[in-house]
């Protein structure tokens, strides 16, 4: 019996060096070329999400923007522990501590998060950092290109992210407990979809093919995002759309658990 004991102990050792060994070796691919071999049904879940957000959006729409920029920072206020905890897992302990710094004076001075006095008057603007970026630091393949429901432009390694992002929040944690956490999730999903509904009406009815948009979007947005988490600075000029550099994002979509429906670069 110690024998065999040994003996699995060693096997599980040595998957698991091989499995860190073979994600190691996978190439960073900050350069994120679109794959996208289910564009069909990816396109009816994009019209399902249209017929369903499309009303809230026309809503949100007439919100005076003064209004809706409150409910913006409000949302990336709350998302600072799950930026500050991908810091951390990615190394980037400088961008950890800009968000920390962000938390205490945007709750502090900002009336727990409903303006972002970091960024405008302490010239410390909001990090990147989610679980799908830290896979990418991790050397874990980004798949292929998905859409959601409600939360939209996505890759496979992002989605498993999401999740994870969701479902491990330390604030609803904190303001659920681990029972009723799916529940604040749907909340702050909401309050995500109030910040930015607005902008993705806007980009919808500026766009000839809204699904292009979107994805050419979402994979400049990201590229930016991943090569941040290389200590790469975030503009590129992106394949998808030659010529186009890339910034600086601006969210337009419902946001969520994901980098849903953005515009160069998010979070």
């Amino acid at each position: 019996m110690r024998g065999v004991e040994r003996w699995t102990k060693w096997v599980g050792a040595a998957s698991l060096a091989a499995l860190v060994s073979a994600c190691a070796g996978v190439p960073r691919d900050a350069s994120l070329p679109i794959v996208d071999p289910n564009e069909q049904f990816n396109r009816g879940v994009l019209h399902l999400n249209q017929v369903v957000l499309d009303p809230p959006a026309t809503v949100v729409k007439s919100v005076p923007g003064v209004i809706r920029d409150r409910f913006q920072d409000l949302d990336a206020n709350l998302k600072e522990p799950r930026v500050l905890a991908n810091n951390i897992l990615q190394g980037r302990l400088q961008a950890a501590g800009i968000t920390i710094a962000r938390t205490i004076i945007n709750t502090t001075f900002g009336i727990g998060g409903l303006f972002d006095v970091a960024a405008t008057a302490g010239n410390l603007p909001q990090q990147t950092g989610d679980f799908g970026q830290t896979l990418f630091v991790w050397g874990v393949p980004a798949g292929s290109y998905v859409v959601s429901p409600y939360f939209g432009p996505s890759t496979q390694r992002d989605s498993v992210g999401g999740v994870v992002d969701s479902v491990g929040d330390p604030v609803g944690w904190v303001a659920g407990g681990i029972f009723f956490g799916w529940p604040w999730t749907i909340a702050t999903g909401g309050l995500g979809a109030v910040a930015h509904l607005g902008q993705w009406k806007q980009a919808e009815s500026s766009s000839v093919d809204f699904y292009s948009f979107l994805r050419s979007s979402y994979y400049q947005t990201r590229r930016a995002q991943l090569r941040e988490a290389q200590g790469l600075p975030p503009e590129i000029e992106s394949p998808a759309t030659p010529g186009l550099v890339v910034g600086s994002p601006a969210t337009v979509g419902p946001g969520g658990g994901s980098p849903a429906y953005t515009i160069p670069p998010p979070q």
